[in-house]
């Protein structure tokens, strides 16, 4: 009896509500920014429960035809999230309104670049061990293949490849243990290196713009709750939290291909602001402010103190 009486004292006061539980499909190059935007939902909805299932983008698709379980899907690359529409899963997708920020691709070396890689041609030199992605299991392995066909060395850079990854951070990791020369990652990859890896950025027509959407699936179990996270994703509050992880947010001209548009200089200052930030966390006598490293400071500071515990 009296188990009965607190479970209606609990119906009665809505002490006892359990959370709703949100499943999020989610590319694992998005975690840094995700796993923020969603500390911050939480404590303005601490009702809802945010889990995450991040992986290589080309895992989503088997897997969610399989479930036919999710409410929100954010792969690494519009791409993924089409292919998702084709087969009836996603709900009302807008590419004009619906797409959060840009991947930027640069390129990543071993700390001093000791193979003085200084642009795409160079991971065709003889000897240069190359770091690529498996197409079938990433959206950087689509990206390392149309780079290296468009400046038409790809069968010289197969030949040099030392790594299939699975999924970017494996790139980042070897190049960080000097188990690979160079390789491409997004910047937002790059950006969690600064300390070990060196950040080489694409010439303008080499550099890759990923268009970065959120959308609902068909069958999410809670919509509601669902469309205020993404509302909050694409909020300029959200926007910025994907500033300060290398995100290119606002407009950025690609062409057909999905380059950066001939004449775009949007990302430039980025590739700028990376840059500074790797001197700055490598030199802790540098002066570190916003106007040198922009909204990449935070991620300055956290890396200066890793270093300064040992790690």
């Amino acid at each position: 009896m009296r188990c009965c009486g607190i479970l209606f004292l609990c119906a009665v006061l809505g002490g006892c509500t359990e959370k709703e539980s949100l499943f999020f499909h989610a590319g694992v190059g998005q975690r840094s920014s995700l796993n923020e935007i969603k500390d911050l939902f939480q404590k303005r909805h601490p009702k809802v429960q945010v889990n995450f299932s991040y992986k290589g983008s080309g895992y989503f698709i088997a897997d969610i035809t399989r479930s036919k379980e999710g409410d929100l899907f954010m792969p690494g690359e519009e791409f993924y999230l089409l292919q998702a529409a084709e087969r009836g899963f996603i709900e009302d997708y807008d590419p004009g309104r619906d797409v959060a920020a840009h991947f930027i691709t640069v390129i990543l070396t071993p700390r001093g670049n000791p193979k003085q890689i200084k642009r795409v041609e160079d991971f065709a030199r003889p000897g240069i061990k190359v770091g690529l992605g498996n197409p079938k299991a990433c959206a950087i392995g689509r990206w390392h293949e149309k780079t290296f066909k468009k400046a038409g060395i790809w069968e010289a850079v197969q030949k040099n490849a030392t790594q299939s990854a699975k999924c970017i951070p494996e790139l980042g990791n070897a190049a960080q243990h000097r188990l690979i020369d160079a390789t491409i990652v997004w910047a937002t990859t790059a950006v969690l290196y600064l300390r070990d890896c060196e950040i080489i950025p694409i010439e303008p027509r080499y550099r890759g713009v990923i268009r970065l959407p959120v959308a609902l699936l068909k069958f999410a179990k809670h919509p509601r709750s669902a469309r205020l996270l993404k509302d909050l994703i694409l909020s300029e509050e959200g926007r910025e939290i994907f500033h300060s992880h290398a995100y290119a947010v606002g407009p950025v001209a690609h062409d057909a291909e999905g380059f950066l548009a001939a004449g775009d200089t949007s990302t430039d200052l980025l590739m700028e602001q990376l840059i500074q930030a790797a001197a700055s966390v490598k030199d802790s006598t540098r002066r570190v402010t916003r106007e040198s490293v922009g909204p990449l400071i935070g991620e300055v500071v956290r890396q200066r103190k890793t270093i300064r515990a040992g790690n």
